[in-house]
């Protein structure tokens, strides 16, 4: 492992460490405080009344990078099938089509702005464009499945991907291999906890949701010191 990539991996092992000992704060404004209840129950209850069409709406929005938490919706459509008032099947087609709708807007704006501009505009050198791009195009599949199954960067890596020019397919399978482990286990979950499927949420933002923003931070960094090395 060499030295950039060995900083990296620490950084992002220290912050994940960090976030998961720092206390949630109940302090700042109301408006906030209500937000971290408001969407999640109006999530769970647009669930509940309507069914897997609007699993499909929910997972699209949260995919296009909206704050609608899919550690809710899916969990929450696991208990409703053990009720038997959900179908297994038509949750996990509603949620991977979502899922993909969802990412390719976010993969479009990215591939739309593309890592060309930043160039144009004197940001990056040229080297540090093809050490970039080169990197992306040799680790970016892992990078797109992985992040798909962690909370807090399940959407992010949408915009990279893009950015990058990944091969749409490519990106698209990638996004359906992720979306699938993240939704089939969330779905069976809530399927395995009945009443008690919403513990779900606090296990995530306990642990993924830490292990997510070091992967993020880790992978800001490296490309950081690729682009600040090769530039002239």
């Amino acid at each position: 492992m060499n030295r950039p990539v060995l900083f990296s991996v620490l950084l992002g092992m220290a912050i994940a460490i960090a976030v998961y000992f720092i206390p949630v704060s109940t302090g700042g404004t109301s408006f906030f405080r209500e937000l971290i209840y408001i969407i999640p129950a109006w999530a769970a209850y647009e669930v509940s009344i309507g069914g897997s069409e609007m699993i499909f709406v929910l997972m699209a929005l949260e995919s296009a990078s909206l704050p609608i938490p899919s550690e809710v919706i899916l969990p929450l459509s696991g208990f409703l099938i053990a009720q038997g008032k959900m179908e297994l099947l038509p949750v996990i087609i509603a949620s991977l089509a979502g899922s993909i709708i969802g990412s390719l807007l976010d993969y479009y704006i990215g591939y739309l702005i593309g890592m060309e501009a930043l160039y144009k505009k004197s940001w990056i050198s040229a080297k540090s464009l093809m050490a970039a791009t080169s990197w992306f195009n040799k680790y970016g599949g892992w990078a797109v499945v992985f992040s798909r199954m962690l909370a807090g960067a399940r959407t992010l890596i949408s915009f990279p991907a893009g950015a990058f020019k990944m091969e749409i397919k490519k990106f698209s399978l990638y996004t359906l291999v992720g979306s699938a482990l993240w939704s089939v286990l969330l779905i069976y979950l809530g399927m395995s906890l009945g009443s008690h499927w919403s513990s779900v949420v606090n296990i995530l933002n306990k642990i993924i949701v830490p292990v997510g923003l070091g992967f993020i931070a880790a992978l800001v960094f490296y490309f950081i010191y690729i682009f600040v090395r090769k530039s002239p």
